[in-house]
């Protein structure tokens, strides 16, 4: 494949060449190529090597470029100066042959371009080619941005000269403007600023008739909105202490990097955010560069997949990461990088899919160079992050975000609320509210000030309770109780049994459930038998208390896979094959972690499993009936302060059990000696499925 021509504008850009050509009318000259005819004929000028190679014999010549970006444009730069427009070079890269005598390729020289937007941009491929030119006594050049990554290796081992493109200065910026509109300007860019310059700024910038100091003004405002650093900080952060600890850290290390006190082998490259989504990996990325002082490069695989084919995708990509070393130091802000996937489990487009696992590895590995840019990527399900992606010197610290707790919930809240229902305590929102995002906050507060707006008066705390609340069907008064029955039986299994740990009861319905019990188990111990007993009974103590108290049961404790039923049922099956808990012959083999898309096969096709797990079930079950039996009497109080309040926190059920426990002794001690308590490892929520 021919490279592509570039004309010469004028006399002016090749007056030490033996070409000319008549100039294009102004508003038709490409920023771009004007650029790389000045950046290559600087080169040139200090390289007679290159500068003779038209006349000269057979020469081989690596050019590294500034950016994959400037590829093109600095090959047609090469190919105008030293050929002419008439003298168009072969594609080195379309040689299969080495040696042997090609007739068919008929070109003065040859070149390959390179930038890894192709699988065959390797160094071991196209070495044919590199022997086959020189032989037959014509030069050939290679184009990268990383020769050494994606040049043919024999053209890195012959190469008679190495040229590298530098950046676009302040110096060659002046002589691009005076070359496209024929005076110079005399507004200055500094070369801190002309760093940031890739190739669409320069486009970017152009408009017909403009002089030269209105070029160069658009320019430098194109730059300058790179270099803004984000206003929010990380002391704005609520709720996810971890991360805040790791990212001021960060940004004294950063600020000490930048003053030369301390290298960049001892800055942390970049981290995993994991989280739901709202959960605020987004803002944290925002904020962490603001408390840096750095600007924030954001990138994604959607944005990527966007830029066209695969070939198109892998520049975008490499665009990206350009971009941030440009910017260094910098935060790279990579979101949903769990989209791109693990190789190990690709089937369909396999061969499409592990290119672009296997670029962004190569990004991150920085062989381009990446001292300064530090990477953040954020993700739902980390399991199915390719390994690799997290490796030492990768992404290497994985920060899971969890969703706010009460006081942080109440924070958030008056974050968004700013001087709105200044003085009023929003603890019985942050309650209502608990389970939520931080997105979640912001939608609500939105919503209140919209209710307000519309009723011509100001925001009341009414309206933010009753957007917390939202749109739900509406509920008969039976239903509503046994809504209140299910949540007070799981609340009372986790007060009475895990003291300290209920955080709340909730009987707030969404489209999908109709209460819930949260609960912090972040103090919890080891998984043992006692513990998954445990466990059980609390997940199985909302149906429980649904048949001891209103005689019959619901389909509140079934559904989805976040169900009742469904949890309980991957726990058992995990104590059995995964846990190392199971007392039998075999129970040493460990036989894969189910997930909701597995459990049911594992139970299918193993029977006696499936009569052990519903043993265990079923005596978990008959467990928690006799605690709900035995107190019967404060699944009732419980109940009825749902129906009454909605939600509740942890601290008043507690309270309530005390009191009853303090009047009943007796069965209080029972109760404690047949369950004891026996930490977790993992927090808890239960939600009862509207479904009924």
């Amino acid at each position: 494949m021919s490279a592509h021509k570039v004309v010469a504008q004028s006399a002016e850009d090749c007056d030490e060449f033996p070409f000319t050509r008549a100039p294009q009318a102004e508003e038709a000259r490409d920023p771009a190529e004007v650029a790389a005819l000045v950046l290559v004929r600087h080169v040139l000028d200090s390289s007679p090597v290159l500068k003779n190679a038209k006349t000269a014999h057979a020469i081989a010549a690596v050019v590294q470029v500034p950016s994959a970006g400037w590829l093109d444009a600095i090959a047609d730069a090469c190919g105008c100066l030293l050929g002419g427009a008439d003298a168009a070079p072969e594609d080195a890269d379309t040689i299969t042959r080495p040696h042997l005598p090609q007739p068919h390729l008929a070109g003065p020289w040859f070149e390959c371009r390179r930038d890894g937007s192709k699988k065959e941009h390797r160094p071991d491929v196209g070495n044919e080619g590199v022997s086959a030119a020189l032989s037959a006594g014509r030069s050939i050049f290679g184009f990268s941005p990383t020769p050494e990554r994606h040049l043919p290796r024999d053209l890195l081992r012959v190469a008679d000269v190495r040229a590298v493109i530098p950046p676009l200065g302040a110096q060659s910026l002046t002589e691009v403007v005076t070359s496209l509109v024929g005076t110079p300007p005399s507004l200055p860019i500094p070369d801190e600023l002309c760093r940031f310059i890739v190739v669409e700024d320069l486009r970017l910038a152009r408009r017909p008739g403009q002089d030269a100091n209105d070029y160069i003004a658009r320019l430098r405002g194109l730059l300058e909105s790179k270099t803004k650093q984000p206003t929010t900080t990380l002391a704005q952060m609520r709720g996810m202490d971890e991360a805040v600890d790791w990212g001021l850290a960060l940004a004294r290390d950063l600020a000490e990097y930048r003053q030369g006190k301390l290298p960049w082998s001892a800055v942390d490259r970049g981290a995993l955010l994991a989280g739901l989504s709202g959960t605020g990996k987004t803002t944290f990325a925002r904020a962490l560069a603001g408390s840096c002082g750095v600007p924030l490069v954001t990138g994604s695989l959607s944005r990527w997949q966007a830029a066209g084919h695969l070939g198109n995708l892998l520049r975008a990509m490499a665009a990206t990461f350009e971009e941030a070393r440009a910017a260094a130091p910098c935060i790279l802000f990579l979101d949903e990088i769990d989209s791109i996937g693990n190789r190990a489990k690709f089937t369909d487009n396999e061969d499409y899919n592990i290119q672009v696992v296997n670029a962004l590895l190569e990004e991150l590995d920085g062989i381009g160079g990446r001292e300064g840019v530090v990477v953040i990527g954020t993700c739902n399900h980390p399991d199915r992050l390719d390994p690799a992606l997290t490796r030492s010197g990768r992404l290497d610290r994985t920060i899971r975000l969890q969703l706010p707790d009460r006081n942080a919930i109440a924070a958030i809240l008056r974050d968004h609320l700013g001087a709105d229902l200044d003085g009023v305590d929003l603890a019985m929102a942050a309650l209502l509210a608990l389970d939520s995002t931080g997105a979640d906050c912001e939608r609500w507060v939105r919503g209140a000030r919209r209710r307000a707006r519309h009723a011509n008066r100001g925001i009341a705390i009414d309206d933010l309770t009753a957007e917390i609340r939202g749109c739900h069907r509406p509920r008969t008064p039976e239903l509503n109780r046994r809504c209140a029955v299910h949540e007070a039986g799981h609340a009372l299994a986790i007060a009475l049994e895990r003291p300290g740990a209920l955080l709340c009861a909730s009987i707030r319905g969404t489209a999908t459930t109709g209460g819930r019990v949260s609960a912090n188990l972040e103090n919890a111990g080891p998984m043992t038998r006692a513990e998954v007993a445990l466990a059980l009974r609390h997940l199985l103590a909302g149906r429980a208390a649904e048949e001891v108290l209103v005689g019959d049961v619901s389909a509140g404790a079934g559904g989805d896979h976040t169900s009742d039923l469904a949890r309980a049922t991957a726990l058992a099956v995990s104590a059995f094959c995964s846990f190392g808990l199971d007392e039998e012959e075999h129970g040493l083999l460990w036989l894969g972690l189910p997930t909701p898309d597995t459990v049911g096969s594992m139970l299918a096709f193993r029977p006696e499993l499936a009569d052990r797990v519903s043993k265990m079930l079923t005596d978990a079950y008959t467990e928690a009936k006799t605690l709900v039996g035995r107190h019967q009497h404060v699944v009732e109080r419980i109940a009825d302060a749902l129906i009454g309040r909605e939600t509740i926190s942890g601290d008043e059920i507690e309270a309530m059990l005390r009191k009853a426990m303090a009047a009943c002794p007796v069965v209080s001690a029972t109760a404690e000696d047949e369950h004891p308590t026996t930490p977790s490892s993992a927090a808890w929520t239960s939600t009862t499925h509207a479904g009924r």
